[in-house]
């Protein structure tokens, strides 16, 4: 009987109205079910200052996400209104360090998948009965934005909570998120009305990889530009950061307004308050025409890198193929070359501020991490290769055979054409210069993009130009004669070879059986062609010529030719906290962040990197290894190149104890440097 009584108890009070819950239950809108929230008390009462806490969580399915407290360029922040509740005098709402999202070019800042805001209800009277009636409005956005009301209920009595350890929990969980606020008088907030710049200034108090985030006037928004460190005159090591600000309201006016700052890493979350005082924002250290002359420069450059070398010795065998072309048709020809360079690069500045817009990575080389475009770029490679045999004779489908033709041949759309494949086939290679010029141009506005792209652009053309300028420089090309045969097998076996490196780089995305056949297939279709071309005695030829020049080539470029690359590297992924963890320790840490698809990064790693002395120096015990691999899109490594503003590989940084903040190394490696950079980041012996 005491059973059943028990039973018959349990289900009345379960019937009966929840006068003593301490949690709504998970709430959702039938007309948004990606989003639920729930409401909880922890069960605590503080009857010395008469405040409840409580946690607020939010659950979002997929990509959806909500607001911060200051939700940045668009969004709507979320918010409570109590004024239904009866005992309670006023809700302090804390806000957890949020993420930055960037969207169609809007800076915002919110929370996916789950948020959780700590909160810390103050009754009026501790002693009496309350009710608490709160209209939440929550925005939660994918690509379309949704508005959505949920309603709080509780009736609580105070006396009577009992500590809920689920809620005490979550409540806990959520204020540690909630940036620390400091007061600190190293906080300087300076606006420079004409340049409509906030400038923060701080000491570095060893930040690893700040983010800022300004808020605190309602209707300006602060938009992050760039961020440094610089040294006092008294050694001390500072912070400076730059922000745009606007304000629908028209111009804003700062001075003399108490601000928020908060600064974020992967160790710490703070917030300061400060007050703006006026100053002037100095230029950043690289002026736009400084900038213009650097991209020429880096454009330039690319000309000696191993990916334009096919297309360039595609261009002067066609001249030297034609002697009798006249000076005209010479300089239409390299001009058409050239603003097929011009054209790409334009394209390439239109696609990345397409994924700048929409949020995606951005960076030199980008499009290299498609498998679409490796594939499109293999088979035009492949066709090129085949057309410089002569393989466009065989009678194909006339239209087909048209095509092919126009996109090889020596008309002014085949010389345009051969200028875009100079420039795509570019990419994969970082020179110096390119670097700088294209970090720039990616953390600048739309013109200043195209612009430096531009520069690049000239620059890289401009040998074409040159040559389209003085066209009486053909005359001291040799005559053509039967060599030519050979120089057209030469340069065709070049375009084969980067086919077959791009048919490899698929091998992320496509089994390795498909590509090993798509491999052998060019390999047998380039063969039959020399044959059927050239003949047998070509075919023996060119395969004994190409294991010649494969064997003095090894043995010219290693005094251990014989032996092959070491592969004992002990390469952990990146990690910035692991970073950190390893330098506190005394180690030294050497990051590489790389993709296969990168040619420059080869070239480090084999010839300086896998080569002593470095090989032996990144041996050593105190000597910590990490790569990243950027060969894939990569939220995290993406954040990390962009937040030493780099966008492309490769990228190589020292970190230790004498060097916490990182010694970033040049593109180009050489060993002098990589050594030096050791010696300088480790520990004192």
């Amino acid at each position: 009987m005491t059973i059943l009584r028990q039973i018959i108890l349990v289900c009345l009070i379960a019937l009966a109205n929840p006068v003593f819950a301490q949690s709504t239950g998970w709430l959702e809108n039938p007309n948004h079910p990606p989003v639920k929230v729930r409401f909880m008390l922890t069960g605590e009462v503080d009857k010395a200052s008469n405040t409840v806490p409580g946690v607020l969580e939010v659950e979002l399915d997929g990509e959806w996400k909500t607001y911060w407290r200051s939700p940045g360029e668009g969004g709507i922040a979320p918010s409570i209104d109590w004024s239904g509740s009866s005992n309670l005098n006023q809700v302090d709402w804390d806000w957890p360090a949020p993420e930055q999202f960037s969207l169609l070019g809007l800076q915002t800042f919110g929370y996916h998948h789950e948020a959780a805001f700590p909160m810390q209800l103050q009754l009026n009277d501790t002693n009496e009965p309350t009710h608490l009636q709160g209209k939440f409005t929550l925005s939660s956005c994918t690509n379309v934005c949704v508005l959505t009301d949920y309603e709080l209920n509780l009736d609580i009595d105070p006396a009577a909570l009992n500590a809920d350890v689920d809620a005490m929990f979550a409540y806990n969980k959520a204020v540690s998120k909630v940036p620390v606020k400091l007061q600190r008088e190293d906080i300087a907030l300076g606006w420079d009305a004409k340049a409509q710049q906030l400038q923060v200034e701080m000491d570095d108090n060893g930040w690893t990889l700040p983010k800022f985030i300004i808020d605190g006037e309602p209707d300006t928004t602060f938009k992050f530009v760039r961020f440094e460190r610089y040294d006092t005159d008294s050694g001390q090591q500072k912070l400076r950061a730059i922000f745009d600000a606007s304000s629908w309201l028209g111009e804003p006016e700062l001075i003399g307004k108490s601000l928020n700052l908060t600064v974020m890493d992967k160790e710490r979350a703070l917030e300061f308050a400060a007050t703006v005082s006026g100053t002037t924002i100095q230029a950043s250290g690289h002026s736009l025409l400084s900038m213009l002359v650097i991209a020429l420069l880096g454009g330039l450059i690319l000309n000696v890198m191993p990916c334009v070398l096919p297309v360039l010795g595609m261009k002067l065998s066609s001249v030297i193929a034609a002697p009798d072309l006249q000076v005209k048709q010479i300089r239409q020809q390299f001009i058409a070359s050239a603003l097929g360079i011009l054209v790409s690069f334009w394209l390439l500045a239109g696609f990345i501020l397409i994924l700048k817009f929409t949020g995606q990575a951005i960076g030199w080389g980008v499009q290299f991490q498609n498998p679409w475009f490796i594939g499109f770029m293999a088979l035009v490679t492949a066709v090129f290769a085949i057309n410089m045999l002569g393989a466009f004779e065989i009678n194909l489908p006339s239209s087909l055979q048209t095509k092919l033709a126009t996109t090889g041949g020596n008309d002014q759309r085949g010389h345009f054409l051969q200028g875009m494949f100079a420039t795509l086939l570019a990419t994969p290679c970082s020179a110096p210069f390119l670097g700088t010029a294209v970090a720039f141009a990616l953390g600048a506005d739309v013109l200043s993009l195209f612009v430096i792209f531009t520069a690049l652009a000239i620059g890289m053309a401009l040998p074409w130009l040159i040559v389209a300028a003085f066209p009486q420089v053909a005359r001291y090309f040799p005559k053509p004669g039967r060599w030519m045969s050979v120089v057209k097998v030469v340069f065709s076996g070049l375009l084969l070879l980067t086919s077959l490196w791009l048919i490899s780089l698929l091998a992320s995305f496509i089994a390795t059986i498909y590509l090993w056949g798509a491999a052998l297939l060019l390999v047998l279709l380039f063969l039959a062609l020399i044959t059927k071309v050239h003949g047998k005695a070509a075919l023996i030829a060119s395969f004994s010529l190409g294991l010649l020049a494969l064997a003095v080539g090894a043995f010219a470029t290693s005094d251990r030719w014989a032996q092959p690359l070491p592969t004992d590297l002990s390469w952990a992924p990146l990690d910035e906290a692991q970073i950190q963890v390893q330098v506190a320790a005394g180690n030294t840490v050497f990051v590489d962040v790389t993709a296969d698809w990168c040619i420059t990064c080869k070239a480090n790693k084999v010839g300086v990197i896998l080569q002593d002395p470095v090989y032996s120096a990144l041996k050593a015990e105190n000597i910590h290894l990490m790569k990243g691999d950027w060969t894939k899109p990569s939220a995290p490594i993406t954040a990390y190149l962009q937040s030493h503003n780099r966008f492309g590989v490769p990228f190589n940084v020292v970190y230790g104890p004498n060097a916490p903040e990182g010694i970033e190394l040049p593109v180009i490696l050489s060993a002098s440097e990589v050594i030096e950079a050791i010696n300088r980041a480790s520990a004192s012996r």
